[in-house]
């Protein structure tokens, strides 16, 4: 962490000359002192000693930077083949398991940095093969991972322990681990679908947790447990999640878009204003948009000359249907989930670009062994159930469709933390859905966005869908 942070200083705040000579004497001193990692060293439960197989993502950075050998021949010392290799050929080891989470998905940024340095094709089929075997087998609805901290066997553990573990994400670190390894494989890639996970952490993982509150008390640990869970703080001060929680909040403008010589890619659907040196001088785009609340989001392009360049709309995986509007016509473009929309042209001051992407709403198993236990899903976010009232009991439908007609959506204002239903502009909305049960029975309980709910405050994410709760009376 202190290396990220001097090259940060240096590659975004241009303190070159107080920078270098503190990274070089802090790296001196660790070659002379830090204890290297034995030959056999086998994966461990827990991290220990120390997290090691981290450090090589930063020293590959102040290499890049610099150009300066004892960056780059400090960080080979910490490759970590033993683990780094399972990967090298499937996506599907049989000895994944059994590790420390949050860790061993950041170690594989280093594999990323291994592999931006030397361009060695085997790093970049490795971290390929570990992000697919974290989204067949270790990510909860969210994007989340790592119950206690770990990952599960491939056997249905994943879904069994929602009936026991309140720590079922390492919230604050495992979403800087995400957008890391995500962002590496989209610039190595260029493709789209590996926006998907970084999204669904943006608005899951650190986007629903807890601020850190002054005296350092800080959100941990998200809960998913199918009986019902709240948000709580963790019981220690400035845990590790209370200092990559701010790494999250400053690493969303990296996660928003990107460029090439042909044009920029928009990856994140956010309210944002990027200036971007185009080919026939600056552009600024401003970007609009109620997004995932709402299905669409506006670009419009401000521009001293007409520009030709090309916009590539990140697709995500889960949708259907998506389209593009130029200037409110249509426009004929591919829009195939996992992939970019583009639309190449001469851009004019003024135009505008609209992409929308229907949020249906869905119930997504947690795993192949559990498959009617489900949370319920609009676009990237995952849905709760308030647990704050006397409900009469019901189990949710049998299929999507139907679940469409089960929630209804209404429009509520955040006022003073309560929810209320509101005529206030679309801006100041918050989607929730009232559950429609076909038998008329009353629910006063909604459906809100996982990020939508405050400290303390019960919820259910996940429904077993062939049980109904235990009547008590």
């Amino acid at each position: 962490k202190l290396v990220c942070g001097l090259v940060d200083l240096d590659l975004y705040a241009g303190e070159t000359s107080t920078v270098r000579p503190i990274l070089e004497r802090v790296t001196d001193a660790a070659n002379r002192t830090l204890q290297r990692p034995a030959p056999n060293f086998e994966p461990t439960s827990y991290g220990a000693p120390s997290e090691w197989y981290t450090l090589s993502e930063n020293l590959y950075r102040a290499y890049l930077l610099t150009g300066e050998p004892r960056f780059k021949d400090f960080a080979e010392v910490w490759h970590y083949p033993q683990y780094w290799n399972r990967f090298a050929t499937t996506a599907s080891p049989d000895n994944g398991h059994g590790v420390h989470a949050y860790s061993h998905v950041n170690t594989f940024s280093s594999a990323a940095a291994a592999y931006e340095v030397t361009g060695d094709p085997a790093y970049l089929a490795i971290i390929k093969n570990f992000y697919d075997y974290m989204q067949n087998t270790q990510c909860y609805a969210t994007g989340g991972y790592g119950p206690n901290e770990h990952f599960c066997k491939v056997d249905g553990s994943l879904g069994a322990a929602l009936e026991t573990r309140s720590d079922t994400c390492e919230t604050g670190c495992g979403s800087w681990a995400v957008y890391k390894l995500s962002r590496y494989l989209q610039r190595f890639t260029g493709d789209a679908r590996y926006g998907d996970w970084a999204e669904r952490m943006f608005y899951n993982g650190a986007g629903a947790a807890l601020p850190v509150t002054t005296g350092g008390k800080a959100f941990y640990y998200a809960d998913y447990r199918v009986g019902g869970a709240a948000k709580v703080y963790n019981w220690d001060m400035y845990t590790c999640c209370s200092g990559t929680y701010f790494q999250d909040m400053a690493d969303f403008h990296n996660l928003g878009y990107y460029k090439d010589a042909q044009g920029i890619y928009v990856n994140m659907y956010m309210p944002s204003v990027l200036t971007w040196k185009g080919p026939q001088g600056p552009v600024t785009f401003t970007q609009d948009t109620r997004y995932p609340d709402a299905e669409s989001s506006v670009l419009t392009i401000k521009t001293a000359t007409p520009s030709a360049f090309a916009i590539r709309f990140r697709i995500p995986e889960w949708t259907h249907g998506a389209s593009v509007n130029v200037n409110g016509a249509p426009v004929n473009v591919a829009a195939k989930p996992g992939t970019w929309a583009t639309v190449q042209r001469t851009w004019s001051d003024g135009d505008k670009v609209e992409v929308r992407i229907p949020l249906t709403l869905r119930m997504l198993p947690v795993d192949k062994w559990h498959p009617t236990r489900v949370a319920v899903v609009r676009g990237p976010v995952t849905m709760v159930l308030e647990g704050g009232y006397h409900d009469p009991r019901f189990r949710l439908p049998d299929t999507n469709e139907q679940l469409q007609h089960w929630l209804v959506a209404e429009p509520w204002q955040r006022a003073s933390g309560v929810l209320t239903l509101t005529t206030e502009p679309e801006d100041q909305q918050v989607t929730v859905f009232k559950v429609a049960l076909p038998d008329k029975g009353a629910v006063r309980s909604r459906f809100r966005p996982f990020y939508d709910v405050e400290e303390g405050y019960p919820y259910y994410m996940y429904f077993d869908k062939e049980k109904l709760p235990r009547a008590l009376w």
